[in-house]
């Protein structure tokens, strides 16, 4: 088994997959930022809008699992250069897909096609869901169980945590980047110019990852086979998670390191606690990620794009990169695992409830953009809480366990 121990080669992976993430959410913001142009365009209604930004989600969630073993099985590094390839292209010939959707005269069907297949690809994104949950493919649905098993495989236990949680913290990059850039060139040469700027950027991005790949070697599939390097993982997890008899244990979670031990975590109350923790901050992440927008835009026509589409998520880039470094500083000062875990969540699932019940009383731009904001904020610790808990509780099967 490779593993990636010195700080050059962690560097290298965490950079490359940070910059694969933050254009792959690049790609799925952009049709939400376009939503309105594209809803002017085509004459949809709001259910019209709602099925298309939705339809996303059916078949992002239904592959999780199936993604997740699939990295497990033949290695994150060969299952993702595939899965990006197809989303990328598909990503660039949006505007395309739309215009045929529509020639074809069963515009619906064929968006809604495209849109479920997108979320395969790209599928659980950083906010989706542990068992849950643009014209893209759904074969986004394997990207981030990729990266998952890529960090866990190549990265000791030590760095596991830390670096997936600023690799997910891409995320929020990409956003900001495809609501500023996207908002300008929507406004300049219209919808269809961000899904070919972002298609162009994730392309390059895509030469980076096989670039580095073929370098490294890391192409073909690994397995824990290699004594050293379990010996060292067990060596380095942390004092809540003793070794019994060639298994490891967190809070009670005894799992074995041969095979997904689905029986004893769907029996531990803490595994569904993480499950259900993801799926309701994912559920109010992404009610805000695909809306805000064409709420501010519906609510607040005169308040420029730009702002109401980058603030917001310059707050979730800030949280989400700090996050990972202060739940490691929380377990350096004595902090257990589960201890540090619960508090990085709780904190994040409370402030986005409290912004949320807040958000209906505002009558202006500002304090809406500054609710939604602290809402986002909030959002951003979770990268230091459940986010990376697969690491944890499932070091050789990550990508199963995050799918």
């Amino acid at each position: 088994m490779v593993s990636c121990r010195s700080g050059t080669e962690s560097r290298i992976w965490t950079v490359t997959l940070f910059s694969g993430t933050s254009v792959l959410y690049a790609s799925r913001v952009a049709l939400p930022i376009c939503a309105a142009a594209i809803a002017k365009e085509f004459d949809w209604n709001k259910t019209d809008s709602g099925t298309v930004l939705s339809c996303f989600f059916w078949g992002y969630a239904l592959t999780q699992l199936i993604a997740g073993g699939f990295a497990d099985a033949f290695g994150g590094e060969n299952v993702l250069p595939i899965s990006s390839l197809v989303w990328i292209v598909l990503t660039f010939f949006t505007p395309q897909l739309f215009d045929f959707a529509y020639w074809s005269g069963l515009p619906l069907i064929v968006l809604l096609l495209t849109r479920i297949l997108t979320g395969i690809g790209q599928g659980n994104g950083v906010e989706g869901g542990f068992m849950s949950a643009n014209a893209n493919f759904n074969l986004s649905a394997f990207h981030i169980p990729s990266m998952a098993s890529m960090v866990s495989r190549h990265l000791t236990a030590a760095d596991k945590g830390r670096v997936f949680g600023v690799i997910l913290a891409g995320s929020h990059c990409g956003t900001v980047l495809a609501g500023s850039v996207g908002s300008i060139l929507v406004e300049k040469y219209g919808w269809r110019a961000l899904f070919q700027f972002v298609g162009v950027l994730s392309l390059l991005w895509y030469w980076c990852l096989h670039f580095v790949l073929s370098r490294s070697g890391y192409r073909q599939p690994l397995t824990p086979s290699s004594t050293e390097s379990a010996d060292l993982d067990k060596k380095d997890l942390l004092k809540d998670r003793p070794e019994q008899n060639g298994h490891i244990s967190i809070s009670g979670i005894t799992i074995a390191s041969s095979a997904v031990p689905w029986r004893a975590l769907f029996r531990h109350p803490a595994f569904w606690a993480a499950a259900v923790a993801q799926y309701t901050g994912g559920n109010a992440y992404f009610t805000m990620f695909n809306w805000l927008p064409s709420y501010f835009h519906e609510t607040f026509p005169k308040a420029q794009g730009i702002v109401y589409n980058v603030v917001p998520n310059l707050s979730i880039v800030f949280t989400s990169m700090v996050a990972p470094f202060l739940a490691t500083r929380l377990l350096n000062s004595g902090k257990s695992m589960t201890l540090t875990r619960k508090i990085m969540e709780g904190v994040s699932l409370v402030g986005v409830a409290i912004c949320l019940f807040v958000v209906p009383g505002t009558s202006s731009f500002v304090p809406a953009l500054l609710v939604f904001s602290l809402a986002m904020a909030c959002r951003g610790l979770h990268h230091g809480g459940v986010s990376v808990n697969p690491h944890d509780f499932a070091p050789h099967h990550t990508g199963a366990v995050f799918g």
